[in-house]
């Protein structure tokens, strides 16, 4: 079977990884995947496979050119592929995959990444509106919080419904870098109001924690980071490097004291999962994907703190001061729902020809 995974957009992104992840698996077992992207947003460091063919639809975000020329070119792209099934990833992927399997009669699969609120209103109903066409069969969602999301969104369709939670695989193509020296706290994510970082400049500034505070990715809110952070007292504790390779961040996780996130919402955080099998203490934010993300039978891995409660959070980096381990058991069932032969398996049980591999 010859298969097709599209992505918006190429840059280091966690859907981009799982996306990537799928193609490298997909290559091991056995097929000859086509990875496009509609275009290329930021250099990033993934190791895809030799097997993997990539393709770009555009050479950069040209919002008009993406509007108009993102479908003729994804339906030329998955016709010289010879496709016969789509896997999409990220919301105007799915979209346009959606167009384009209908147009090719190829069926698709459409992974949401991002619990539905926050998808735009005309977003939500161009999704509806596919559904109600037909051009959607299968929908896959990164977390069961997000599929609860979607709530009765696509009611009365006849559509199969699957949770996959993303995976975390070991370096590819090279070794584990050194872990970062250094007493710090680290969180991990673009620079935006929906991470919430604000809050840990403000909750370190009321800690005992004497240590550093490193943020590890860019965004539109580094400006206003910064002068929260100069004008609290603790600029020259709080440490944002900008983006870091896979590598680096693995590095910067297992050199933590513990990684914090207080996400005010999430479909399933990379980040979270890699510091949960690197064995990093964490301390998130009570949210529904990110108690999901850590909550095991066995037990919750880490602490879960109220989203805006600083002193709550202050508290936490005070107790960091004591340092707090996980629980290996804990760990371990956690690591094994987010491991790449879990993840593998998933995805590899929405294809027939696989299905029938193992019923032989």
């Amino acid at each position: 079977m010859r298969l097709a995974i599209v992505v918006t957009q190429y840059e280091a992104g966690g859907a981009q990884k799982a996306a990537i992840n799928l193609a490298n698996g997909l290559v091991r077992a056995g097929y000859s995947p086509t990875l496009i992207f509609l275009y290329k947003k930021a250099e990033a460091d993934f190791y895809i496979e030799p097997g993997v063919v990539v393709e770009y639809l555009l050479p950069e975000k040209r919002p008009i050119a993406l509007l108009l020329l993102s479908l003729p070119r994804l339906v030329r792209a998955l016709r010289r592929a010879g496709s016969e099934k789509v896997i999409a990833f990220t919301h105007y992927a799915n979209l346009y995959s959606a167009m384009a399997g209908r147009l090719l009669g190829v069926p698709v699969v459409v992974s949401h990444r991002n619990p539905l609120f926050s998808y735009g209103r005309l977003t939500q109903l161009a999704d509806r509106w596919l559904a109600r066409l037909g051009c959607l069969g299968t929908v896959t969602y990164v977390s069961q919080a997000v599929r609860d999301s979607f709530g009765d969104h696509y009611a009365g369709r006849q559509l199969t419904h699957k949770v996959i939670y993303n995976c975390v695989d070991g370096p590819q193509g090279g070794d584990d870098e050194a872990p970062i020296d250094g007493d710090y706290l680290l969180a991990v994510g673009r620079l935006s109001e929906q991470k919430n970082h604000a809050l840990l400049i403000e909750a370190l500034a009321r800690s005992r924690y004497t240590g550093d505070l490193v943020i590890l990715g860019e965004g539109e809110c580094r400006a206003a980071l910064e002068a929260l952070a100069e004008r609290l007292g603790v600029a020259s504790r709080v440490k944002m490097p900008g983006v870091k390779s896979n590598a680096e961040v693995n590095a910067w996780l297992r050199g933590a004291r513990a990684f914090f996130m207080p996400s005010r919402y999430e479909g399933m955080s990379n980040a979270l999962l890699e510091a949960i099998v690197s064995r990093t203490y964490t301390v998130v934010s009570n949210v529904p994907a990110q108690l999901e993300a850590v909550t095991a039978a066995e037990g919750i891995y880490g602490e879960v703190l109220e989203i805006d409660d600083i002193d709550a959070w202050s508290a936490a980096m005070d107790a960091m001061l004591d340092d707090p381990k996980p629980s290996a058991e804990i760990a371990d069932a956690l690591a094994k729902r987010y491991s790449f032969e879990r993840f593998m398996a998933d995805f590899l049980s929405l294809l027939p020809e696989a299905r029938s591999r193992d019923a032989g």
